[in-house]
């Protein structure tokens, strides 16, 4: 018999593809009435693409509901997010029934967007965005590999008189940017790896073509190099497309979320632009809600544009998620940037953003690792630089910074950060669209002839267009209503069907009308079906009045 103890989730360290996978699998074992495992497909390299659907089915199925979409992990090094998503998948299956939630919205949670990448992460701390394209090997290319065996993908950093970094002066296990009055040693460093063909040149590159999958989204997409890492063609990444077309499937989807690393931040649109080329009343309303997330996080609201250091150009980042959802989806769409090593070590996001140039940055990380050094439990963020007869460059020394531990908090902060995270989901969620059907009434006008009368309605927060922006969108698909008589039932109105447009938020309802004849003994004089988009469907059967206890019919029933 399967256990119906919901799996805890350890906070003591990153997972591989096979630990996010037992995971999710139990969690799915724990509350199948409540979690479905599926996957959007699978990876370039053959990994399932995990896809948790969460939802109560008593009240009604998943695709009739409103939905709410999280993704985590788009980008390799970024692992903090495949926790902070199987957070809130677990704590959503937790808190039911105590929360009436998960009867009103279904949750599609994919924790691990970029299954390959992670798990060249995770189990080596190289360094990838999202895909690095291997398979043509270039002359003179350096391709990241364990070169001497430890296990991990380090740097090399090897004398060179035209080197560019010298030991910190502050902390010798540093490397700094070298200046004009830097004494020698000076260092040229490169990932740990082989290097392909190699003519015994300086000229050395690494790696090969690399991808970021947050610049192959749709929107305002545009080619290498204008923009680095976009891809071929939006979603020309399978795992983009497989996440596009799920989510072009779903017209019932109202609001998505993703998580990242960087300087912790709540994130919203515009990532190119400003914020007066979106809705005016959008703007506010996405404000408002990112600072929620602030509320819960203590993270700083930051538009995509603007999350740069402070004497940088705004940002116009193409093909980029917010401008994704916002202008092709049409929903308030948001990313948690849930923070560095760097902010873990008490160093605020202003205060990175304020760093002018490298030389102050640099003051931040050896701020951190004299934090690091205090630490009673910590993960292993520096490796000491240790000698190792390369087979192609001769002595180098192997070690530095591991970045899947830079890249984001301390495991101990990510468990209170995304709790916090998770606060702003149930509150973004909670402001879904509700299309309801009210007031059914039928009533016998005369021999057989039935007037029936309904209201539809947005008993939601959010319109059933969710922004103004998406009054526009063909994605947003307006309430329709269907009329199916029921057998030997005919309609008398001019018209069944209803296209009631988009409905707005709270008190918005269309009173409706038709009258029929019921031929013969049915008792079933028709199905109403509503089609609400993001406010979900809903079904209504409509019967024939009960028969008094003098065995005529009543003049009157209705519903609530």
């Amino acid at each position: 018999m399967p256990s119906r103890r919901i799996p805890a989730l350890s906070f003591d360290h990153f997972f591989t593809h096979a630990e996010v996978t037992d995971f999710v699998e139990r969690l799915a074992r724990s509350r199948p009435e409540l979690v479905t495992l599926s996957s959007l497909g699978d990876s370039r390299e053959g990994r399932a693409i995990h896809l948790l659907t969460i939802t109560d089915p008593s009240t009604g199925a998943a695709e009739d509901k409103p939905a709410y979409l999280i993704h985590g992990n788009i980008h390799a090094q970024e692992l903090s997010g495949t926790h902070a998503a199987l957070y809130t998948a677990r704590q959503l299956v937790a808190d039911h029934p105590r929360s009436d939630l998960l009867k009103r919205v279904v949750f599609y949670v994919v924790p691990r967007l970029n299954p390959d990448g992670a798990e060249f992460a995770v189990t080596t701390s190289g360094s990838i965005r999202s895909r690095t394209d291997r398979s043509a090997r270039v002359p003179n290319t350096l391709y990241q590999e364990d070169v001497n065996g430890d296990g991990l993908i380090l740097t090399m950093r090897r004398e060179h008189p035209n080197g560019p970094f010298v030991p910190d002066p502050k902390d010798k296990r540093l490397l700094i940017r070298r200046t004009k009055d830097s004494k020698p040693p000076f260092y040229r460093t490169l990932p740990e790896g082989l290097i392909h063909a190699w003519d015994g040149t300086d000229h050395i590159g690494v790696e090969g073509r690399g991808f970021d999958w947050n610049r192959n989204w749709s929107y305002d997409w545009r080619p290498e190099p204008e923009q680095g890492g976009a891809g071929d063609f939006p979603f020309s990444e399978p795992e983009m497309r497989s996440l596009a077309e799920f989510l072009f499937n779903r017209p019932n989807v109202f609001g998505v979320l993703g998580y990242h690393n960087g300087p912790n931040a709540v994130l919203r649109p515009p990532s190119t632009g400003a914020d007066t080329d979106l809705d005016a009343d959008d703007v506010k309303v996405m404000q408002e809600l990112a600072e929620v997330g602030a509320k819960h996080t203590k993270f700083p609201v930051v538009p995509v544009v603007k999350y740069r250091r402070d004497n940088d150009r705004d940002l116009n980042l193409r093909g980029h998620f917010h401008n994704f959802g916002y202008q092709h989806l049409g929903l308030f769409v948001f990313e948690f940037e849930l923070g560095m090593l760097l902010n873990s070590a008490g160093i605020s996001t202003k205060t990175i953003f304020a760093a002018k140039n490298e030389q102050e940055y640099e003051v931040l990380i050896r701020r951190m690792m004299k934090w690091w050094d205090k630490q009673q439990k910590r993960d292993p963020v520096f490796a000491p630089w240790t000698p190792f007869p390369h087979p192609q460059l001769g002595t180098v020394e192997v070690g530095g910074l591991l970045p899947k531990f830079m890249a984001g908090p301390t495991l101990a902060d990510l468990k209170t950060l995304s709790a916090g995270t998770y606060k702003f989901t149930l509150e973004h969620a909670g402001r879904h669209p509700r299309v309801v059907i009210e007031h059914l009434c039928v009533e016998r006008v005369g021999a057989e002839v039935y007037r029936l009368r309904a209201r539809v309605a947005n008993r939601g927060q959010f319109p059933t267009h969710v922004t103004n922006k998406g009054k526009s969108l063909r994605r947003l698909k307006p309430v329709r209503v269907e009329f199916h008589p029921g057998d030997g039932v005919k309609l008398l109105s001019q018209t069944g069907h209803h296209s009631l447009g988009h409905l707005a938020g709270v008190t918005d309802g269309r009173e409706l009308e038709w009258f029929v004849v019921a031929e013969g003994e049915t008792d079933t004089l028709c199905e109403l079906r509503v089609s609400g988009g993001t406010g979900g469907n809903v079904t209504a059967g409509v019967s024939r009045p009960r028969r008094t206890s003098a065995g005529k019919p009543e003049q009157r029933a209705c519903a609530p």
